[in-house]
């Protein structure tokens, strides 16, 4: 899936978001990460001494940091890279916070930043970066020579395509990917994971691109290609895809032409019940699982096979996994609570397994 050697040693700047929704590429990168060794976070709100303490579901004690100084002077390793770990509405770049990255830049550190303002064409940045011999890695910049859809994922039915989506934005697709992407992994399988957002691909996925960084008219196109990569590179029993936004959310336009060029075998839907409106517009309803899904289903035809759950706001976890199972017919599971365990038998009997049998034939 990700192919790193050796991983490097990295800071993560969360200022005032960590552990929030606009720190999820930190909380993302704390979890899980391949190319990076998180070595420590910075945000001075925090009271906690350790990451752990406000995600609980992180073993590694990783540090919190009131600031770069404090890290610098606290910590054992060098960090080689420094990581803006922090996702706000439209994606904008904290340039009130800049003189931290510069500071980092000073240190020897590399700046890898998700934002679509491209700081790697600002002068000052690049100005710093010639001076201190940096590089800085622009994530969300569109790939050179994007594709345009050809429709050729059709002809391809092994290994199956799994699209991981959602009922809202920010609700954790990222992290049911990477999680289901560890159970079968470790069931013996050789996943895949696309990254669609700046998290994934920070993280060390082989495959993946900024979705919401590239023009609409190569959207699905280059979600296709990326995808075809993966399922005609390395022997992979299973591609799983990150999905981003959501069909009903005013503010996600990408759903559709992500779902329209991985053309998908089966799709996992996100859900977190206790929402009192879609993220970033509280005069808006709750997310709806039953239109998400009709909608979803009128491109393709019963393709939710599973439900996973966000547990926030206190839910009764439980009683929503007996309520959808009762109502869908369809494995429930919230993976910061559990591994995916269900939605992985499903994918093991019904695709992989089943697929791999007609192919030989």
């Amino acid at each position: 899936m990700f192919g790193i050697e050796e991983k490097i040693p990295a800071l993560v700047y969360a200022e005032g978001e960590f552990g929030k929704l606009d720190g999820k590429t930190a909380n993302g990168l704390v979890r899980f990460s391949e190319k990076y060794e998180i070595v420590g976070v910075i945000d001075s709100t925090r009271e906690e001494n350790f990451v752990h303490e406000i995600l609980t579901d992180v073993e590694k004690e990783v540090p919190i940091f009131d600031d770069l100084d404090d890290a610098l002077n606290n910590l054992n390793v060098k960090p080689e890279a420094f990581i803006n770990g922090i996702a706000r509405d439209g994606g904008a770049f904290p340039f009130d916070q800049k003189d931290v990255f510069f500071k980092a830049m000073e240190n020897g550190m590399d700046i890898v930043h998700g934002a679509h303002d491209h700081i790697s064409e600002v002068d000052e940045f690049k100005d710093k970066a010639e001076k201190y011999d940096v590089e800085i890695w622009d994530v969300r910049k569109e790939p050179e020579n994007p594709h345009f859809f050809t429709g050729k994922l059709r002809n391809i039915d092994f290994p199956p395509r799994i699209l991981v989506s959602g009922t809202d934005c920010a609700i954790g697709k990222r992290t049911f990917c990477i999680e289901l992407y560890k159970e079968l992994k470790d069931r013996g399988y050789n996943p895949a994971f696309v990254a669609t957002g700046q998290t994934g691909m920070i993280q060390g996925a082989r495959y993946g691109f900024p979705l919401d960084g590239v023009r609409g008219d190569f959207l699905s196109g280059e979600a296709e290609h990326v995808v075809w990569e993966a399922s005609t590179e390395g022997e992979h029993d299973v591609i799983i895809i990150e999905g981003q936004a959501c069909i009903a959310h005013p503010q996600g336009g990408n759903p559709l032409a992500l779902m329209k060029g991985v053309h998908p075998h089966g799709v996992v839907l996100l859900h977190a019940p206790g929402r009192k409106h879609k993220e970033g517009l509280p005069k808006f309803g709750p997310p709806d699982i039953d239109e998400e899904k009709e909608t979803i289903e009128f491109f393709y035809p019963d393709s939710v096979i599973a439900i996973g759950l966000n547990h926030e706001e206190g839910i009764d976890v439980n009683e929503y996994i007996k309520k959808y199972e009762e109502r869908y017919g369809l494995p429930v599971e919230d993976v910061l609570l559990g591994r995916p365990t269900k939605t992985a038998d499903k994918i093991e009997d019904e695709f992989i397994k089943k697929l791999k049998t007609l192919e030989r034939k």
